[in-house]
């Protein structure tokens, strides 16, 4: 029993200090001490280096102990790995050895055993844990363990982490230490984590050999990840979008610095092996593409995609040598930087006068801890790429930052390399992203591979009505009903990581990680039935009933479908036309506040030559001190210098643009412009009122959130009654600016306010100088046509989408099938256990492809009467 819980990572006696070396030399100069003039004394040390015991040395230091347990582990894999194979085949051996032949015994711990266990090694084995893993057992340590951990526990604790991510192996050592009735051990989760290790290992080994046996690639599982956006089959309907993805960045995931953390760094090489990972130096290469700026109207020289990387059908569409076409007929960010990072401020130093609405929305709303990354976290989060059903595509890690543009540059240029092109993706500030990205070096890739973005769904909140125009998927044509807002769903279930990777060392938290995202796949290609039987079921849904609604509609209003489509272009043509004031407008605006500035300074200046015209009346009668006399001395020449200064200002202003007589207030030019100055105090109040109502809704969301602690929702719950009353105080402000325009606007209420910020509709508020009430697309019932008109087309889109996924979802699971019973078929002879490890995969494949197919083929059919095309499977389409 006192070896549970002791720790076991070798033998203390055979440690050595690192200095110990350097104390058995002898000084310089004394080599000789031992040496006598007689001589003999090297034959004398033969002689009792023969006689004498020999003691093992032992090289090795206490700071790469990690490094040669993971050195001694990785030398047993293969044997263990065969073993293990044997074990899930056979069951441990049967004891038919002889009674002389010599035992050991060895301290096991399960669920429900602990105690000493004797064992016979096996016959031609080199390890003791190729011994424990046939009976069912693995050691603490590669060499000498002292306890031996079933592996069934490790099975059991590896679905347990499944469901429940933030479930620790401390927490399992505490566990097993009630259940055993057994006092708190420090080392045993050290112990367990070591077993566990080894056990993933084994496990990733075994995955490799089947790949071998399946005559898979090494790049399959990453190109076929998800089978119905990714396993496109021969003569299938064409799609304007290959996929449909998003990206998003999650600070949850972080790694605390080891400056920061009790003990030294131990020397650790391993790395991940998942194929989805981008490393920091790979990253890294769009760093500086951020600071580049075009010249002369092109972009930044890209090499030219060669022809094996640019697919077939995109060679007909020439790189260009200019900026990406899409940018003039997109709405412009208000940038003059090139790049718009979307949380470090700090990336460009222009960009605290330089940012796009959007993204300046998304900054406020979003809470402290993203706006500032301390030196406390070696990781600050990751970054990842995925498909509409939640398959993982790619991730990379966040560096001491928050979310640099170069994180998605990289996201997207691996995801071009990998999948090609006609790749849709959605960004949470898509609208400034793309900017940057068509003036990198990727963007003649992002041109030839008609990489085509979007804004997700619930983040259009925060995006003015002129870029939901143009970004949200309501008006992007060939997206269907995605929402693009997946990577929130995987960051829901990822964030419960969080307790045990930022704690852990580099590679654990990787690992945490890679096996989460595994056993996530695995779950979503589960539910990948369920998923397109739920979205058919939506789109038929809306199709029946909003198809009613416009029919309704149109048959009163007297439109059609080409006039619903000319009332979005005339929106998108009105707004982009209010992005600025006419030049005269704007001039004559400044011309108004300057001789307003001019009023105010000569108002100053008079009323202090009156102060000074009065001093001495006062020193002799009022008694003013030195004090008071210097005060209104210095305030009279100060008063009388400003005021000089604005008036020659305003006159070099009046020389510059002509004005020959200057404005008094009494004029028609004056009262003119004064109107304008209301106005723009006017769309000012509008602008802080919108502000203040997305803040909101962004909290009272995240208030909702599942995982939201009790400390955080009562400040949330604080910062929305303090919301409330300031926004209350931005709505009068608004309704006493609205009285002041001529003819006045209507006053606005508190559930107006709410549900304009819902729809953005606070740019058409913003609009003073024409009247667009009475323009067709600005009726209530014609803008809800035309969202009917718009909701109908993307249903559609999404049958399309659904059919062609549920062809690819089932000429997938029926080439698995084969491609294991070949495997099995060819392993059965000549490597039976590992044809047994196929089969039990090929049987739990075969039950979920089971549940797959009755979502698909049987409820699916039964429920959806119109349903358009009879699911069927096809052949995998050529490669090219």
């Amino acid at each position: 029993m006192a070896a549970i819980g002791d720790e076991d990572m070798g033998d203390e006696d055979d440690w050595e200090d690192e200095c110990i070396d350097g104390l058995r030399q002898f000084p310089p100069g004394e080599e000789a001490f031992l040496q006598s003039h007689a001589g003999g004394e090297a034959i004398l040390q033969e002689i009792m280096d023969g006689i004498t015991l020999s003691k093992r040395i032992d090289s090795r230091t206490r700071k790469d102990r990690i490094q040669q347990r993971v050195n001694a582990w990785q030398r047993q894999i293969p044997q263990l790995a065969a073993q293990y194979l044997d074990w899930k085949q056979t069951g441990a051996p049967l004891d038919e050895t002889s009674e002389m032949e010599a035992t050991w015994v060895i301290e096991v711990m399960s669920f429900t055993e602990l105690g000493p266990c004797q064992f016979r090694h096996l016959p031609n084995v080199s390890y003791t844990n190729e011994t424990l893993v046939r009976h069912g057992y693995l050691g603490s340590s590669p060499e000498k363990p002292t306890l031996a951990i079933s592996i069934e526990l490790l099975e059991i604790y590896r679905q347990l982490r499944r469901v429940c991510p933030r479930f620790s192996l401390d927490a399992l050592a505490r566990a097993l230490c009630h259940i055993h009735h057994l006092p708190r051990h420090p080392y045993l989760a050290d112990q367990i984590s070591s077993a566990y290790d080894c056990y993933l290992e084994i496990q990733r080994h075994i995955r490799e050999r089947q790949r071998h046996a399946l005559r898979r690639s090494e790049d399959w599982e990453q190109e076929n990840v998800c089978p119905p956006c990714l396993y496109k089959t021969a003569n299938e309907p064409p799609l304007k979008f290959s996929f449909l993805a998003a990206m998003d960045g999650n600070n949850s995931l972080k790694l605390v610095d080891s400056t920061f953390r009790s003990g030294s760094v131990r020397t650790d090489n391993r790395a991940s092996t998942s194929r989805r990972w981008i490393s920091p130096e790979d990253v890294d290469i769009f760093k500086d593409e951020v600071n580049k700026k075009p010249q002369n109207g092109q972009a930044p020289a890209a090499p030219t995609p060669s022809s094996a990387s640019v697919p077939a059908d995109a060679t007909a569409h020439p790189v260009p040598n200019t900026t990406d076409p899409l940018l003039d007929t997109l709405p412009e960010a208000d940038l003059d930087s090139e790049d718009v990072p979307w949380l470090n401020v700090t990336e460009i130093n222009e960009l605290a006068q330089c940012v796009n609405t959007c993204v300046e929305r998304w900054r406020n709303a979003g809470p402290e801890a993203r706006k500032k990354m301390f030196a406390l976290f070696a990781i600050a989060g990751i970054f990842l790429a995925v498909c509409r059903h939640g398959h993982v595509l790619v991730i990379c890690d966040m560096i001491r930052s928050g979310e640099l543009m170069k994180y998605p540059l990289a996201i997207v240029d691996r995801l071009i390399e990998q999948y090609g092109s006609d790749i849709c993706l959605g960004y949470d500030i898509m609208c400034a992203f793309v900017k940057t990205l068509s003036r990198s070096v990727l963007g003649p890739k992002k041109v030839a591979f008609r990489l085509h973005g979007v804004v997700p769904s619930f983040h259009g909140h925060a995006h003015n009505r002129s870029c939901q125009l143009h970004w949200h998927p309501m008006y992007t044509e060939g997206v269907g009903l995605e929402d693009f807002e997946e990577c929130e769903r995987t960051f829901g279930k990822s964030n419960e990581l969080a307790s045990v990777t930022r704690l852990a060392s580099p590679y654990h938290r990787v690992q945490h990680i890679d096996e989460h995202f595994m056993f996530h796949d695995q779950d979503k290609h589960a539910a990948s039935g369920n998923f397109i039987f739920q979205n058919y079921h939506q789109a038929l849904d809306k199709i029946e009933t909003d198809s009613q609604q416009l029919a309704a509609l149109s048959l009163r209003l007297k439109t059609t479908d080409a006039d619903y489509e000319t009332y979005l272009q005339a929106e998108r043509d009105h707004l982009q036309s209010l992005k600025a004031e006419p030049e005269h407008v704007q001039q004559a605006v400044d011309y108004m506040e300057l001789l307003a500035k001019v009023r105010e300074l000569k108002a100053e200046s008079d009323k202090a030559a009156v102060e000074h015209k009065n001093l001495d009346f006062n020193i002799i009668h009022n008694g003013y001190t030195k004090k008071e006399i210097t005060a209104v001395r210095t305030r009279y020449r100060t008063t009388f210098m400003r005021w000089q200064v604005k008036e020659e200002e305003l006159t070099r202003y009046e020389d510059e643009h002509s004005i020959s007589e200057r404005w008094l207030p009494d004029s028609a030019v004056y009262r003119e412009t004064q109107k304008l100055l209301i106005e723009r105090s006017y769309r000012r109040a509008v602008d802080n009122l919108e502000r203040l109502v997305v803040q909101r809704l962004f909290e009272l969301t995240k208030l909702g959130m599942n995982g939201v602690g009790y400390k955080l929702r009562e400040k949330i719950s604080k910062a929305l009654r303090t919301r409330s009353g300031a926004i209350k105080t931005a709505l009068k402000q608004y309704n006493d600016a609205a009285a002041r325009l001529n003819p006045p606007r209507d006053p606005l209420t508190w559930s107006t306010v709410l549900k304009a910020a819902t729809v953005a509709d606070f740019d058409l508020l913003r609009d003073t100088r024409t009247d667009i009430r009475y323009l067709p697309w600005t009726e209530p019932s014609r803008r809800e046509a035309t969202t009917y008109y718009f909701g109908i087309k993307r249903a559609r889109e999404e049958i399309v989408r659904l059919n062609v996924e549920i062809t690819r979802l089932l000429t997938f699971m029926f080439d698995s099938h084969i491609d294991y019973y070949h495997a099995i078929q060819l392993c059965i002879i000549r490597d039976p256990s590992l044809a047994c490890s196929l089969s039990r995969e090929w049987q739990y494949q075969d039950r979920i492809n089971e549940s797959i197919v009755r979502k698909l083929i049987q409820d699916l059919a039964q429920t959806s009467r119109r349903l358009i095309g009879p699911p069927f499977c096809s052949c995998r389409q050529r490669s090219t």
